[in-house]
């Protein structure tokens, strides 16, 4: 039997999965996004370097052998051991510099290229996680696929995977993820049409609000208690879905195509013809808004389906 590879990923999710840009909010949908790399890894001794924030959605995680927290600490103690395989999965630069120094046999994802003075990739399918909003309709794949396609593997549809500390019992048939974060206000489905959904369901189901916004545990014990969950583009899908429950994503603003594909995911596009989808606007400037072209019959139709 051979010896376990030592792995190292990095993935804070100061950066997001498929957008160029640098924030200090972290998204805790694309750390967890990431955990589906864990599958070609359990049997290895995987070290993860993630942030604060995220940690709770990797604590409890069966294929981490070691959980970091980003910081000189962390980067002190990876920079004294040596790796069958580094990846990367953070495009800020300090990180991008860091991975440099240290040893690895084996690289993927991001670094920084001294000769271009940039962010660059270890291969070309790389390049689409590190493709800019104004590239998104040219991208035709999942962010699982492109995800295995960055570290040379195939994607055969393997999900996220969550290790709560304590599953719920079902007490719902249907729980509207209907909050966004900030930093994309364009992806929230109108609020009529939320309940425009509750009063086609609420008949036959019983229907459960969001729960927990503050709280990341209370909230993904709420995601836990419902047998359906429908939700915007956002933590809530990746969460619900690594949970094993039957999702509906409503997609405007941003590539539908990132959650295609996956088990139990029904994903709802915008029925709008708008030119400029997606367009990741934080503002809508046109004329019509995508969201609004979201039909709460048809989301009823598919919770229905899943119900069944």
């Amino acid at each position: 039997m051979s010896r376990p590879r030592k792995i190292l990923i990095i993935k804070t999710g100061f950066s997001e999965f498929l957008d160029r840009g640098i924030s200090t909010t972290v998204s805790l949908g694309d750390v967890l996004a990431c955990t589906a790399l864990l599958h070609l890894y359990k049997n290895d001794h995987v070290i993860w370097v993630t942030s604060w924030a995220a940690r709770q959605l990797l604590e409890d995680n069966p294929y981490i052998r070691l959980l970091l927290i980003y910081g000189p600490r962390a980067m002190a103690n990876i920079r004294k051991g040596s790796f069958d395989i580094l990846i990367n999965l953070e495009k800020d630069i300090g990180i991008c510099s860091f991975v440099h120094e240290v040893r690895a046999r084996k690289r993927y994802g991001f670094y920084f290229d001294c000769r271009t003075h940039d962010i660059a990739t270890h291969n070309r399918a790389t390049r689409y996680l590190l493709s800019g909003q104004e590239n998104h309709r040219d991208i035709h794949k999942s962010a699982n696929e492109i995800l295995y396609e960055a570290i040379e593997q195939k994607w055969n549809g393997q999900g996220f995977i969550l290790e709560p500390k304590t599953r719920s019992r079902l007490k719902y048939h249907i729980g509207f993820n209907y909050s966004v974060g900030t930093k994309w206000p364009t992806k929230a489905w109108p609020m009529k049409k939320w309940e425009e959904l509750e009063r086609l369901l609420a008949p036959r189901y019983t229907i459960s609000w969001q729960r927990g916004r503050r709280n990341l545990n209370k909230y993904l014990e709420w995601l836990d208690s419902c047998q359906v969950v429908v939700t915007s583009d956002s933590l809530g899908q990746v969460a619900a879905a690594a949970l094993g429950k039957k999702v509906v994503s409503l997609y405007g603003p941003t590539n539908y195509r990132r959650m295609t594909g996956l088990a139990g995911i029904a994903v709802v596009n915008s029925t709008l013809e708008c030119p400029h989808m997606p367009c990741f606007q934080t503002i809508c400037k046109n004329e019509r808004f995508c969201m609004e072209h979201i039909s709460p019959e048809n989301v009823a139709e598919i919770c229905e389906g899943f119900l069944r």
